[in-house]
């Protein structure tokens, strides 16, 4: 029983000290929010890149679970349009598109930035 307690004690600290950390950093779920213009134009390239970035990996793993049933994605999820849409467009070209987007239509500065990816920029370059 004492050799087992040893053996666990190393990772029991780890997992409380991982717990502790959680709880001074994690956001309340009141904190997270949708992505609007409003943040958008607030933010520095670097976080724009990272925010586009992000997006990209998620879309790339969900091509990948879905595996043979990509295809039956189309029309369920917004996974084929985004990732078609926007095929060959550089992070560069999108936070250009999504700033001139934000200055072109400022009573829109509420939209989502996902929303405004989909419709906006992915969606008109899908071929029928």
């Amino acid at each position: 029983m004492k050799k087992l307690f040893i053996v666990l004690l190393p990772f029991l600290l780890a997992v409380l000290s991982s717990a502790a950390w959680t709880a001074q950093h994690e956001q309340p779920a009141a904190d997270l929010k949708i992505v609007t213009g409003e943040h958008w134009v607030a933010a520095s390239v670097k976080e724009k890149r990272a925010f586009l970035f992000g997006i990209g990996n998620m879309l790339e793993i969900e091509q990948a679970m879905a595996g043979d049933e990509y295809e039956a994605m189309r029309g369920r999820s917004i996974v084929p349009v985004l990732l078609e849409g926007l095929s060959g467009t550089s992070i560069a070209d999108i936070v250009m598109q999504l700033d001139k987007f934000y200055a072109d239509h400022p009573d829109q500065i509420k939209r989502a930035v996902i929303g405004v990816l989909y419709l906006e920029l992915a969606l008109p370059n899908m071929r029928s």
